[in-house]
């Protein structure tokens, strides 16, 4: 669920959906989804059910809803906030069926399904049999870090936080993107792999997200405050300090890097722009005079260089998907489900 303005926030964190397994031979299925990229769809706001497309490289070819098809027709739940692979397993997280599905990453056939998760976000690998989750809480407000066992698919711990949003694993640290949920924050939040605290650090307004780039350094997007309509601004950190603070303007969202960790991309006043971590006062335009409609997700394709460009006209039409090439060429476009807003590249 992305955050543009107060009148998105109404949604989140409403309903319970749950998803089955299918029977199929998985067999047949083996690494079927390997060679291309997973395409996440949130699906409507209200009602309907998030939904996970997928494009084949080597075929050139878009298959829709391979979720639902995999598993004889049964749905994901409402909201697919984000989703992450770890080992043989893919983590759907499912915001606000307050859950998170686990499919075998290669087959998309389910396997568990993990609760315990109220309104979570995101979900990355802290690299020792456990992960963490973001969520903001049943209420926007009561966030939490949620320290899931990968083994026994269970939440075995927990810490509060601020309306988590994305974290980046990194110098055997866990840093937390703190947006303050349904309120706002400006800190990110730095624990130990056993989610005890270190250390915060102060940043822009409405923190959401982060990416780690070559040199180990981290930056940081601060959505802007919606009360005081200020504060947004990229930031590095380096030695758990705040080193480089650029201002933005309006309410900028969705930061990535690209497979090099070398270019960010990042939306803003609605136009994806892209800055070199080296030279992170110039910012230039990606995909002027191609893109149409809301763009509400991005994802880099490493294998091919491309840049993924998730955009939709309204809030329960299909999206479309433009592929850019490094250069900014239009490479080719996908019709794909209802709010496209992230790409995993396999």
């Amino acid at each position: 669920m992305k955050l543009f303005n107060f009148s998105f926030l109404t949604f989140a964190l409403f309903g319970l959906l749950l998803a089955s397994c299918g029977d199929d031979d998985s067999t047949e299925r083996v690494g079927e989804y390997e060679n291309g990229i997973l395409i996440f769809n949130e699906g409507p706001f209200a009602g309907g059910s998030a939904t996970v497309d997928y494009y084949d490289r080597s075929s050139d070819t878009l298959s829709r809803d391979v979720y639902s098809s995999v598993n004889d027709g049964q749905v994901i739940g409402s909201i697919l906030q984000s989703a992450t692979v770890i080992g043989d397993n893919a983590y759907l997280v499912v915001n606000n069926s307050a859950k998170i599905e686990v499919v075998d990453a290669g087959s998309m056939e389910y396997r568990n399904t993990i609760t315990g998760v109220f309104g979570p976000r995101y979900m990355v690998d802290l690299g020792n049999g456990n992960a963490a989750v973001s969520e903001w809480g049943s209420d926007g407000l009561s966030g939490q870090v949620k320290l899931i066992n990968l083994s026994s698919m269970t939440v075995v711990d927990s810490i509060a936080a601020s309306g988590p949003e994305q974290m980046v694993v990194a110098n055997g640290k866990l840093y937390v993107a703190n947006s303050g949920g349904f309120s706002e924050s400006n800190v990110v939040t730095v624990h130990n792999l056993d989610l005890s605290p270190e250390t915060s650090i102060t940043v822009g307004n409405r923190t959401i997200d982060m990416v780690q780039d070559a040199n180990g350094d981290i930056w940081v997007l601060s959505g802007g405050s919606f009360v005081t309509n200020d504060g947004a601004s990229l930031c590095k950190i380096s030695n758990d300090s705040a080193e480089i603070c650029i201002p933005l303007p309006g309410f900028p969202s969705d930061l990535i890097i690209d497979a090099d960790g070398e270019n960010i991309y990042l939306v803003v006043n609605g136009n994806v722009n892209t800055v070199n971590v080296s030279n992170a006062n110039v910012f230039t335009t990606v995909g002027e005079g191609i893109l149409s409609g809301t763009v509400y997700g991005l994802g880099y394709d490493g294998k091919e260089d491309h840049l993924y460009v998730g955009t939709t006209p309204d809030f329960s039409s299909q999206s479309t998907t433009y592929v850019l090439s490094e250069n900014g060429e239009l490479v080719r476009t996908l019709t794909t489900g209802v709010l496209t807003n992230g790409f995993l590249a396999r």
